[in-house]
């Protein structure tokens, strides 16, 4: 009588490189993950990107290729999302998600797929006055948002009003708040 041993093949780590801003975070988050089968590391296949502090994922990807990483927001403002995506990160993760919805968009990621899962949202803004807000949100003073955009001082000003009507903020700080998903502070709602 011949036996054959059933030997479960077992499960290969993926690996993936992580960035995130908060390294205590960065640190669940691995731990999270690798109990659902992903490791860490360097020269890992995917790269994830999770925004934390909220603007990190901006700033790597203007330094990074950013058709490597699959980015995971918080940030609720949707033209954040729409200036994240305009970037071309290899998938975008925008809104509530579980450590389980990461892994599938890692496995997504891995098989060369680019997706993006955002909620359902509509900006009343336009592109133009959507860079308007982010060039706001960061700092920047009319003189250079204009410089930036080919534009006069003026259409600057004026497009900002429009930007402040549309979004009901009253100045520069509530823009900020609103841009960068930090709304709340205000105890407003848009």
């Amino acid at each position: 009588m011949t036996t054959f041993s059933l030997a479960t093949t077992p499960v290969v780590p993926r690996s993936y490189r992580l960035r995130c801003g908060i390294p205590a975070l960065a640190a669940e988050i691995a731990r999270g993950l690798q109990r659902l089968g992903w490791e860490a590391d360097e020269q890992g296949d995917v790269g994830l990107l999770i925004d934390a502090p909220s603007g990190f994922a901006l700033q790597e990807l203007a330094q990074a290729d950013p058709s490597e990483w699959v980015v995971v927001t918080d940030n609720p403002c949707p033209e954040y999302w729409e200036d994240v995506w305009s970037c071309s990160p290899r998938g975008l993760l925008a809104g509530g998600h579980s450590a389980q919805h990461v892994t599938e968009a890692l496995g997504r990621t891995a098989s060369g797929e680019v997706f993006r899962h955002t909620p359902q949202h509509e900006s009343p803004l336009t592109g133009m006055e959507r860079r308007l807000l982010r060039h706001s949100a960061q700092g920047w003073e009319n003189k250079r948002i204009a410089q930036e955009l080919a534009l006069n001082e003026g259409t600057v000003r004026n497009g900002l009003s429009r930007v402040f009507q549309k979004l009901g903020c009253e100045n520069r700080t509530q823009l900020a708040l609103y841009y960068w998903g930090l709304w709340h502070l205000l105890n407003r709602q848009v």
